[in-house]
């Protein structure tokens, strides 16, 4: 973080002492962590990407909010496999934020915010599961707030995330590349930018860079799948439709909306777990 951001106040763990969260925890109990990872993301995005949306998006719902940010996690599964993708299974994923949040509880935070950066089915669904495995079995949570915020569900205009999905642009595409542009754009090389075939390979589906195969074709038989050897890049999507420009407004906007349920939730905490409508569907 540079001098400028210290300026603005609002505080950051890892350049605090822990005299200094012993004295944020007198005043208030909500902190953010951001989750991504390190993956590819063809020739024109950094490996950072993910992380990068994560941290850059509790950064600045931090600041509007007054609210802790804990350092990014880069703790994640990809999927991919090319060079400079660093996989942690689902489980394991699952373990290490789990461990954190305890770590967080126990010393006293009881609203906290995972804000995530990369999808897939995987991190996802170990995750939500996990989140709910941790609330039922261990005491230290019986009143604490976890809330889970994929930066991916903060799309009211339908200009980003759901736009993207639309056209087929699922990775490294023209939205992930715009979001860089906005957030690094020394980080962004658009003269060494390539694609995985005309189409892209993958646009048809978000998990169609995968395959899978079985010794005996039976579906109770498990799959095992993995990356297309074809996929030589990573860009699922169509990066030349970038622009800076749209890369602000997505972030303003996953900012904003992230802001205002950052403060419902906080508005709405009042430390007792009450029985809600839900299916194991349901978040």
């Amino acid at each position: 973080m540079d001098k400028s951001r210290r300026k603005t106040g609002f505080p950051v763990m890892e350049e605090m002492t822990l005299k200094m969260v012993r004295e944020y925890l007198e005043k208030k109990n909500s902190i953010i962590l951001p989750v991504g990872l390190m993956e590819q993301h063809g020739y024109h995005l950094p490996l950072i990407t993910d992380a990068l949306v994560a941290r850059e998006t509790a950064r600045m719902t931090a600041e509007r909010t007054g609210i802790l940010m804990a350092p990014v996690l880069c703790a994640s599964f990809s999927g991919g496999g090319l060079p400079g993708t660093i996989n942690i299974s689902p489980a394991v994923t699952s373990l290490v934020i789990n461990d954190t949040l305890v770590s967080l509880a126990s010393q006293g935070f009881k609203k906290i915010y995972i804000i995530l950066g990369h999808g897939g089915g995987e991190n996802f669904n170990v995750l939500n599961i996990g989140l709910r495995v941790l609330l039922n079995s261990n005491p230290v949570f019986s009143d604490v707030v976890l809330a889970l915020l994929p930066a991916w569900s903060f799309d009211e205009t339908g200009i980003g995330w759901k736009k993207a999905v639309k056209e087929k642009d699922f990775h490294a595409g023209w939205l992930e590349t715009s979001i860089v542009m906005a957030l690094e754009p020394e980080l962004v090389h658009m003269d060494e930018m390539e694609l995985d075939g005309k189409p892209p390979a993958g646009t048809e589906d978000p998990d169609n860079y995968m395959q899978a195969e079985k010794i005996v074709d039976d579906p109770m038989v498990i799959a095992r799948v993995r990356q297309k050897k074809e996929i030589k890049v990573g860009v699922h999507g169509y990066p030349p439709k970038a622009s800076p420009e749209l890369g602000r407004k997505l972030v303003e906007e996953t900012v904003a909306l992230m802001v205002k349920k950052v403060r419902e939730i906080e508005d709405g905490y009042d430390g007792k777990y009450k029985k809600v409508r839900w299916s194991m569907n349901a978040g």
